[in-house]
């Protein structure tokens, strides 16, 4: 569960990570333009096909369900992820009422709740056109397009 949970922070750091470095001028954004989240999705749907080594015929019957996990995954994430604003402000030592905390807790372990059910949702569809191998090399490509956006900005802040 703790791995679980450290995946999908990732992806949620990940996410707010691509969008500004694509909105900054040095990593080719134009200041003051919408990041692309189609953009993100191509990326990500590239690297994957490539480490999953899939034929033409099966990326093209991947993809699409790949696309809409991510999009789906992006949703919910958005509608959890008011909570940035306030666990900022209790780590900046700022006071915040504790029903607003709880609300915040709550709101992630139902966000780990609903992520879960949308994987294994996923997991079903995804099994109709990859193999178990193939699964596995996708969790750990995810797993790797993650770690890879975390050294990109850390290298970046430094």
């Amino acid at each position: 569960m703790k791995r679980f949970l450290l995946s999908f922070i990732l992806i949620f750091l990940f996410l707010g990570i691509s969008f500004a470095q694509g909105n900054s001028p040095k990593h080719g954004g134009v200041r003051g333009a919408a990041p692309s989240f189609d953009s993100y999705l191509r990326n990500k749907c590239d690297m994957v096909v490539h480490e999953l080594e899939l034929s033409p015929a099966d990326s093209a019957r991947f993809i699409p369900i790949y696309e809409e996990l991510l999009k789906e995954k992006s949703s919910l994430f958005r509608k959890y992820g008011g909570g940035r604003r306030i666990r900022f402000a209790v780590e900046n030592g700022e006071q915040v009422a504790d029903t607003t905390l709880m609300r915040v807790i709550y709101n992630s372990a139902q966000l780990q709740v609903e992520d879960a059910q949308l994987e294994q949702r996923y997991l079903i569809r995804l099994s109709g056109v990859l193999t178990p191998l193939q699964i596995y090399k996708l969790q750990k490509a995810e797993q790797k397009f993650r770690t890879d956006a975390l050294r990109r900005t850390k290298r970046a802040k430094n």
